[in-house]
């Protein structure tokens, strides 16, 4: 066997590249685990996996960029067009960190909403402005060092009120108005009930017991 005949036998060197075709399609079909069925304009059809840096999930209809490495599988790299009305999804997969160096904003028309198991805020000032809030929660926890209050109307209605402090201080302009059917007041030390006008009255029994009792 000549030298020429050897090494037309020999195989072509693997050169470890493969041939890659950039093309725009037409999703037709969402499968699973981010896998999409994409017709090319030129009708090829390509069973296709969303790249990892495409953050937006393509839907039926999509006009997308397909990259393949095969004739028949490829990955889509961006959604280049969504018919109007439909809803844009960001898909991760994993945790997300979001580092950024400046600010960072988050505008809506009409209405965000957060739902996740934990939620967590850590910031040295935090404000909130809004026209209207509603809070719903079975327990609320929180440790204050002080608060201030300023408002024209608080109304509260709850089951049962516990309240425990050190000292205790109420300033009333007008009227303060109390009905309960049963009161109860005790001090260690003493009682003082001043103004400038007092009435006392009962139905049935007014009672006062004392060592020493002072009228006038």
């Amino acid at each position: 066997m000549t030298t020429t005949a050897v090494q037309r036998s020999m195989p072509a060197p693997h050169t470890g590249t493969e041939h890659t075709d950039n093309r725009i399609g037409t999703v037709i079909t969402v499968l699973h685990d981010d896998v999409l069925l994409v017709t090319g304009d030129d009708g090829a059809l390509l069973t296709c996996k969303r790249a990892f840096s495409c953050l937006i999930a393509p839907v039926i209809r999509d006009r997308v960029a397909v990259c393949s490495n095969g004739p028949r599988h490829g990955y889509v790299l961006a959604v280049l067009e969504r018919a109007p009305g439909n809803e844009t999804r960001i898909r991760i997969e994993g945790d997300l960190h979001i580092d950024a160096t400046g600010d960072v904003r988050l505008n809506a028309a009409r209405e965000i909403a957060m739902d996740g198991e934990r939620l967590t805020v850590t910031t040295h000032d935090a404000e909130l402005t809004a026209a209207r809030s509603t809070l719903v929660c079975d327990e609320f926890e929180g440790r204050i060092g002080l608060v201030r209050l300023l408002g024209r109307t608080l109304e509260a209605v709850v089951e049962r009120i516990v309240q425990i402090s050190k000292t205790s201080f109420r300033s009333i302009e007008t009227i303060d108005h109390l009905r309960a059917a049963h009161i109860d007041y005790a001090a260690s030390e003493s009682v003082r009930l001043h103004g400038k006008n007092t009435l006392l009255t009962a139905e049935h029994l007014s009672k006062l017991d004392a060592e020493q009792i002072h009228l006038g």
